[in-house]
C-alpha cells in the first residue's frame, strides 16, 4: 500500500497523520471520526450528509472543509473532505479530489507521489 504523511488543520488546530493511503480509487479524501477528533472536526447541523458506496457496501459521511492540507511542500487552502468510518486500521485515504485536481503523479514504479 502506498501511504504518506498529511498535516490537517481545522479551525485553527494542526494535526500531522501519518500513514494515509493514497487511493486512486476514492473519488474523494476522506478522514475517520476519530483521527480527526483531536482537533475538533465533529459533526454539526447543517453539515451536509450522504452514502458513499464501496465494496464493503455504503456508509454514511459527512463534509467538512479543513483550513488546509498540506503535504510535503504543497499546501492547500479550504479543502472539502468527508469524514466517515473506515476500517479500524485507516486514517484516511487521499482521493483523487486532490491529487487531480493539484496535478499529483502516483509513480507505481518507485512508489512515489509527487507534483508535476
Amino acid at each position: 500500500m502506498l501511504t504518506t504523511t498529511i498535516t490537517v488543520c481545522y479551525r485553527g488546530k494542526a494535526l500531522e497523520l501519518a500513514d494515509i493511503i493514497i487511493d486512486t480509487g476514492s473519488s474523494h479524501t476522506i478522514f475517520s471520526p476519530d483521527a480527526l477528533e483531536t482537533i475538533g472536526v465533529t459533526y454539526e447541523n447543517g453539515d451536509p450528509v450522504y452514502e458513499a458506496y464501496g465494496i464493503g457496501g455504503t456508509v454514511p459521511f459527512y463534509t467538512k472543509v479543513l483550513d488546509y492540507v498540506y503535504l510535503d511542500a504543497f499546501r492547500a487552502e479550504k479543502v472539502e473532505i468527508d469524514v466517515g468510518m473506515l476500517p479500524k486500521s485507516h486514517k484516511g485515504l487521499l482521493g483523487l479530489d486532490i491529487l487531480k485536481e493539484h496535478g499529483f503523479i502516483v509513480d507505481l514504479d518507485k512508489l512515489e507521489l509527487y507534483r508535476a
